[in-house]
């Protein structure tokens, strides 16, 4: 379409265009709720609405008397959609800056696809209509003023018959309706009309105007009556607000009244003018302008403050206007294109151009884009891998398609590690020059990573971490966790894999365009793109704004589920640079000897009744791996003819302390639950999941444990000792020695029973028993059994158990046979831990062993964890002084605050139990346990922590009264010191020993 020449517009004119574009702006905010407040609000209340449907038929309607002088070449279109889109690029840069929470990959789609995406119906309606306007012009013009009325009436009629005034113009498809009202405008230009009928046409559009005003409110009260009354038979089905909708003829006629009004002034502006609004539109329409214009402040009063924000609008639509109209399409591409798209005469032909142009391209791009398709299979794969047989668990009771789930809402969580992929590839790309080799890497990486993920999780419960890759040292061990026949298939497969390679790269060479500089940029940008996760959890930083736009959200609570939304690629970069704690208020080193000189106090209180030392103590924490007692599995039922297994165990109800443990794990997590128990700091207080003793301790030279109140201190470990780096921990815990398999100290009476490949509970506590009596003087034992660590393949012969389980959650197979499996390791457990407690009632010296288990054994599915979120972290542990410890002052048991306590409560029971004076630290966990819930992880799979009250119940951390706050706030500052800070503590005379 020719430009005319260019004049400057009449007062009445811009004030036209002003009018306009306040009222088009206007409606960004919605005063249907103030209007209610005035007189009438019940009427007006619906003018808000009333106005944007009217702007949705007389807006199409203007363009179509503004474009009905002469056919529209299909480059107008392009125009529209290029303006449109430059618009929403600026707009979504500004609102992204603004507000970078709310940074979305499917908002910024919707930049660039603003039609496919229905970014605004009215801006789609009117690209449509541009694009059928030649039609449109050649057909009015055919037909007679008579026709063109009476086809145009007809249609409006039909279209609101048809749809009943229930279309919703909330998609683009619904912007083709809106050619009918561009057809109502190119006829309306050009009609002659006499006075006559411009004054019957005048007062139908009022009519039409009080009928919609008076109709809506109306037909609203009477489908409440029907809904409300019981006599809707259907009713609601039916749309009360048919007359207040954009197929209705009344809001048809009424809008064409106004149109007819402004005629002379709308035919008088250009298609310069109309380009004008597109930025408007769009400003108008895009679901983030609301956002953005409310989050800005000018003022104390809303309505000024919104006032201003359309002024600025304004300013900033004329200025881009401006803009557009001296400097868009004279860059080379938008130009270039302008100028091919003109070349040809009708749509139709530039459809073909365009498809041409599309395979050509395609044809020459074929190895990029079948290598980016390569990798999005790839991490597609990789997703459905970490599944449960092709589900994934969305709620308690819900489960779905692992493949429509992540189609439907994983979309750009996958493309975020097809990127990745990508940017591996050209890493190897560069280093190798073979595309074959490269690729194949890339395939061999990603699907290995996800099988060895998916290995872990069902062994564990758990992905692999970050802070796990160096136990991949320990191959004897994790062979047989892996399995023989897992290893061979992956030989053989690795072998094919060499052998499908080579093969490829010699019948089937590949070279990728581009000079070794360029490779080598692109190697570069992806090295750079690999450093990305060291920011994706700082809070409020670009990068982790953008990876969470990308659906990237970790929860860090509920490790299957995270590693199944979000991929085992992902996943892993997730926990890459974990944030530990929030830096509390005030934290500094006056703010720690501030406690320490309050705690000091609580703790010289305390030691007024206590009369032993915990040095002359003989004190053993005993972790009894994956302990629970059976009786407590959800739904489960222990057929009455098979032996109690944990019969002993309960009796220490009556002998000593006894209770629930909650566990920060589920499946694993052995080293948290100790860390807990060595430190008396707390898990839920972390910001996410991470592994203590390799992401924390190894921060600090010295780590303080309860181990520091004793002159000797070690530990006993029937295993492999240098999982999770406890062999340089335990130096740091400044433990005396650590026996485990392979160190200097000998295990004795290495004794498996059955088929397992473990050393039994009979040997951890034969070892234990040996370092009890190694000493005379008090000590401390960290002592951490084996024997039922996952998995439970049948270990046992003559099991009573095996088909004796039942219950809701133990109806296959597999899930009774390996419960049978445990139930019987439990029931050795038992006679075990009955054995020990007789040897050291013995003794002739004080002995407190503070048993417990670690966490759930990971025989149920996780996504049960949701269902019974405390049952399922609940395990069974007791405290027991000797004989000899009672009758030096030890209580038997205690009685308060035992039925639900955490990991971190050990060491103020046990000071307490054994009647030991306590260091200021101690009083602080002492005050804890007493006058704080039970605090765990929160369960839910969200940041934070939850609270237990004693009968198994979460407790709102909001009831806590202002001391109980003021207690919490002093302990998280302590473990902020101890585990992100800067160590005060260790500085504070007295604080820890």
């Amino acid at each position: 379409m020719k430009e005319s020449k260019k004049k400057s517009l009449t007062l009445w004119q811009i004030g036209c265009l002003l009018l306009a574009t306040f009222f088009m702006l206007v409606q960004v905010y919605h005063f249907g709720g103030s209007l209610s407040r005035f007189p009438l609000g019940s009427l007006l209340r619906f003018i808000p609405v009333m106005a944007q449907n009217a702007t949705m038929i007389f807006v199409p309607m203007v363009f179509g008397a503004v474009y009905s002088k002469k056919k529209v070449h299909p480059t107008e279109s392009f125009r529209f959609w290029l303006l449109a889109v430059v618009t929403l690029v600026l707009l979504y840069l500004v609102y992204f800056f603004r507000l970078p929470g709310r940074f979305n990959m499917w908002r910024l789609w919707g930049v660039f696809f603003p039609v496919l995406t229905s970014t605004s119906v009215l801006l789609a309606g009117l690209i449509f209509s541009l694009l059928l306007q030649p039609y449109l012009y050649d057909l009015q013009h055919k037909l007679t003023t008579k026709q063109n009325l009476l086809l145009l009436s007809g249609l409006t009629v039909v279209g609101f018959a048809t749809s009943a005034g229930t279309m919703e113009f909330n998609y683009s498809i619904y912007g083709v309706y809106l050619i009918l009202y561009f057809a109502w405008g190119m006829f309306l230009a050009h009609l002659s009309i006499n006075s006559k009928v411009f004054k019957w046409t005048i007062l139908g559009g009022i009519l039409s105007f009080l009928v919609v005003l008076v109709g809506v409110p109306g037909f609203n009260g009477v489908y409440w009556y029907q809904l409300l009354s019981g006599r809707s038979n259907g009713v609601e089905a039916w749309n009360r607000f048919f007359l207040n909708n954009p197929t209705s003829p009344f809001m048809a006629l009424m809008v064409i009244t106004a149109f007819l009004i402004f005629r002379k002034v709308i035919v008088s502006f250009t298609a310069r003018e109309m380009r004008y609004f597109i930025p408007v539109i769009v400003f108008m329409d895009a679901p983030v302008t609301g956002g953005l214009m409310r989050s800005f402040r000018f003022t104390n009063s809303a309505g000024l403050n919104k006032f201003l924000m359309i002024i600025i609008m304004m300013i900033i639509s004329l200025l881009l206007t401006k803009l557009y109209e001296k400097y868009l399409f004279r860059i080379k591409p938008f130009r270039r294109t302008v100028l091919l798209l003109g070349k040809r005469n009708n749509l139709a032909e530039i459809v073909v151009d365009a498809w041409n142009g599309t395979v050509a391209w395609v044809i020459e791009n074929r190895v990029r884009l079948l290598t980016w398709g390569w990798f999005y299979i790839l991490s597609f794969a990789s997703f459905l891998i970490e599944s449960d047989n092709l589900r994934i668990q969305i709620t308690t009771a819900t489960d779905i398609n692992a493949v429509i789930f992540l189609l439907g809402t994983r979309f750009f969580a996958i493309i975020l590690t097809a990127i990745f992929l990508d940017a591996m590839f050209a890493i190897f790309y560069f280093v190798t020059t073979r595309y074959w080799t490269s690729t194949v890497l890339v395939s061999v990486v990603a699907i290995g990573w996800a099988v060895a993920n998916k290995v872990k999780l069902n062994l564990r419960g758990e992905p692999i971490y970050p802070s796990e890759l160096s136990e991949a040292a320990n191959m004897k061990t994790l062979i047989p966790m892996i399995g023989q026949k897992l290893l061979i298939v992956v030989g053989i497969a690795l072998i094919i894999i060499i052998a499908l390679d080579i093969f490829l790269e010699i019948k089937f060479p590949i070279k990728k365009k581009g000079s070794w500089k360029r490779r080598g940029i692109w190697a570069l940008l992806s090295l750079l793109l690999f450093l990305t996760p060291l920011r994706f959890n700082h809070d409020g930083g670009i990068i982790y704004h953008i990876n969470r736009g990308f659906d990237n959200k970790q929860s860090f609570r509920n490790p299957e589920r995270d590693i199944q939304i979000n991929g085992p690629v992902l996943n892993f970069l997730n926990y890459i640079d974990l944030q530990i704690m929030n830096k509390p208020e005030n934290y500094s080193q006056s703010t720690i000897n501030h406690l320490n000189s309050k705690y000091q106090k609580v703790a010289d209180e305390i030691n007024k009744s206590r009369k032993n030392e915990l040095k002359n103590q003989t004190v053993v924490f005993n972790l009894s791996e994956s302990f629970v007692d059976p009786y407590t599995f959800p739904t489960i039922k222990i057929d009455k003819s098979a032996p109690n297994p944990v019969k002993f165990i309960q009796t220490m109800q009556k002998r000593g302390t006894y209770g629930n443990m909650l566990s920060a794990g589920y499946g694993g997590g052995t080293a948290n639950m100790e860390w807990e128990t060595l430190t008396g700091l707390n898990m839920g207080m972390f910001r996410s999941t991470l592994t203590p003793y390799v992401q924390v301790v190894p921060r600090y030279k010295f780590y303080p444990t309860i181990g520091m109140s004793f002159a000797y201190k070690s530990a006993v470990h029937p295993f492999i000792g240098t999982y999770y780096s406890r062999v340089e921990d335990y130096k740091r815990f400044k433990f005396n020695k650590f026996e485990y398999l392979g160190s200097k100290y000998k295990i004795i009476d290495q004794k498996k029973l059955g088929k397992s490949s473990y050393n039994s509970d009979f040997t951890t506590y034969a070892n234990g028993l040996r370092q009890i009596n190694s000493r005379k003087d008090g000590q401390f034992i960290n002592l951490i059994s084996i024997q039922n660590h996952m998995p439970y393949n049948d270990w046992y012969p003559k099991n009573e158990y095996m088909g004796k389980i039942s219950g809701d959650l133990f109806k296959g197979g597999a899930v009774k046979q390996q419960m049978a499996t445990y139930i019987k390791g439990v029931q050795y457990t038992d006679k075990a831990v009955k054995q020990f407690i007789g040897q050291i009632d013995k003794i002739k010296k004080p002995i407190t062993v503070v048993f417990y288990g670690d966490h759930y054994p990971s025989i149920l599915s996780q996504s049960y964890t949701s269902q019974y979120p405390i049952q399922m972290h609940s395990t069974r542990y007791f405290i027991y002084s000797n004989k000899y410890a009672r009758d030096h002052g030890a209580k038997s048991k205690l009685t308060k605050n035992t039925n639900y306590v955490n990991t971190s409560d050990f060491i103020a029971m046990m000071l307490e139990q054994t009647n030991s004076k306590v260091t200021p630290y101690q009083a602080l966990l002492t005050e804890v346990h007493k006058k704080l819930p039970a605090i765990s992880i929160n369960f839910e799979g969200d940041k934070g922590f939850e609270m237990v009250d004693q009968k198994g119940r979460k407790v709102d951390p909001k009831s806590l009264t202002s001391e109980q706050q003021a207690l919490l706030k002093d302990y998280e500052t302590v473990q902020y010191d101890m585990t992100a800070g800067d160590a005060y503590g260790l500085s504070a005379k007295g604080f820890y020993r």
